[in-house]
C-alpha cells in the first residue's frame, strides 16, 4: 500500500509542475495581465510553430529496427483505441438520450483528447524525451481523424462533404516530414536543427499556459450544471483509458507503447473543440463545458491512471 502511494506522489508531483504552469496562464488572464484575445493567437503559435517544431526535433533520433516496430504497434494501438471510441462515444450518446443538436459535440470531445496541448508536455513528464517520438506519430493519426471525421461528427452531415485540403496542416506536414527523415536516417543539420530544438522546447510551458488562459475565459458558474458533461467526461477521463489497459493492452506486447497509449487515452477533451464547434456550427457552449470540467478533472485523473495502470 505504501508503495501504491509513493508512486502517486511520485507522479503527481510531476504533473503539479504542469498544474502550476496552467495555473500561471489563469492567473495571468484573470488579472488581466494577459488580454483574454491574446489567448487564440497564442494557440496558434502552437500549433503552427512550436508543436510542427517539437514533432520534427522529437523524430530526429537514429533508425532502428526496434523503433520502427514500437512505431508499428504504436499505429496499430491507435487504430484499436480509436475505433473503440467511436463505438463507446455513439454508444454513451445514445444511452444519456443526448438531444440531436449535442450529439456530435459531446462524441467529438469523447473520442478527440487533448493529445496536442496536454500530449506532449505529460509524455515528457511520464516518459522522458524518447516517448516524443511516438506521441508524433499518434498526432499524425489524430490529425487525419479530427479534419475528416471530427469535422463529420460536428456537421452532422450539415457539411459539404470531406476537404482534403484541411490535411494540409502544420502538424501532418511535420509528422510526415519527420516520418520521412526518420525513415531515411536524414539529420537536420547544425544550426537549423538548433533553432527547431529551441522552437519545440517552447511547446511545454507555452501549452500549459495556453490551457490556464483558457480556462479562465469559461465562466465557471456556467461550466458545471449539465450532469451530461459530468458523465462525458468521467468516460473520457477514465472509462476510456482504464478500457484500454484491460481489453487493449494485452493485444499488443511492447509494456512502453502501451504506457504511452494509456496516457494519450487520459487526456482531457482537446481544446480545439471549441473552436471547431465556433467554426462548423455546433453548440460551441456544451464543447466549452466538457474541455472545462474535464481539463479540471484530468488534473486528479491523469495522476490516479499514471500510478494505476502504467
Amino acid at each position: 500500500m505504501n508503495g501504491a502511494v509513493t508512486d502517486f506522489l511520485i507522479v503527481a508531483d510531476q504533473i503539479f509542475i504542469l498544474v502550476l504552469l496552467i495555473a500561471a496562464g489563469y492567473v495571468a488572464v484573470s488579472t488581466k495581465i494577459v488580454d483574454p484575445r491574446a489567448t487564440r493567437g497564442l494557440s496558434g503559435l502552437l500549433i503552427n510553430i512550436t508543436i510542427p517544431a517539437l514533432i520534427v526535433a522529437s523524430m530526429q533520433v537514429p533508425f532502428t529496427p526496434e523503433r520502427l516496430a514500437g512505431a508499428e504497434t504504436l499505429i496499430l494501438a491507435t487504430g484499436a483505441l480509436y475505433v473503440f471510441s467511436f463505438a463507446l462515444a455513439w454508444a454513451v450518446s445514445k444511452a444519456m438520450r443526448v438531444p440531436a443538436a449535442e450529439e456530435g459535440v459531446l462524441q467529438f470531445a469523447i473520442v478527440f483528447g487533448n493529445v496536442g496541448f496536454m500530449g506532449f508536455p505529460v509524455a515528457l513528464t511520464l516518459f522522458g524525451q524518447e516517448s516524443l517520438f511516438y506521441v508524433a506519430i499518434f498526432n499524425l493519426v489524430f490529425n487525419v481523424l479530427v479534419f475528416s471525421v471530427g469535422i463529420a461528427m460536428l456537421t452532422g452531415g450539415r457539411g459539404k462533404g470531406f476537404d482534403p485540403k484541411l490535411l494540409l496542416n502544420p502538424g501532418i506536414a511535420a509528422s510526415v516530414v519527420g516520418l520521412a527523415l526518420f525513415l531515411g536516417s536524414v539529420e537536420i543539420p547544425s544550426p537549423f536543427i538548433d533553432s527547431i530544438e529551441l522552437l519545440g522546447g517552447v511547446t511545454t510551458p507555452l501549452a500549459m499556459i495556453i490551457v490556464g488562459a483558457m480556462l479562465a475565459t469559461f465562466p465557471a458558474r456556467e461550466m458545471v450544471g449539465n450532469w451530461r458533461i459530468w458523465a462525458a467526461s468521467a468516460v473520457l477521463l477514465l472509462a476510456i483509458p482504464a478500457a484500454y489497459c484491460y481489453l487493449l493492452a494485452p493485444v499488443f506486447a511492447d509494456p512502453y507503447i502501451n504506457g504511452i497509449m494509456i496516457t494519450m487515452a487520459a487526456m482531457p477533451a482537446a481544446a480545439n473543440t471549441v473552436i471547431f464547434a465556433e467554426q462548423y456550427g455546433a453548440d460551441s457552449r456544451l464543447a466549452s463545458q466538457i474541455v472545462f470540467v474535464s481539463t479540471i478533472g484530468s488534473l486528479v485523473t491523469i495522476p490516479l491512471i499514471a500510478t494505476v495502470m502504467l
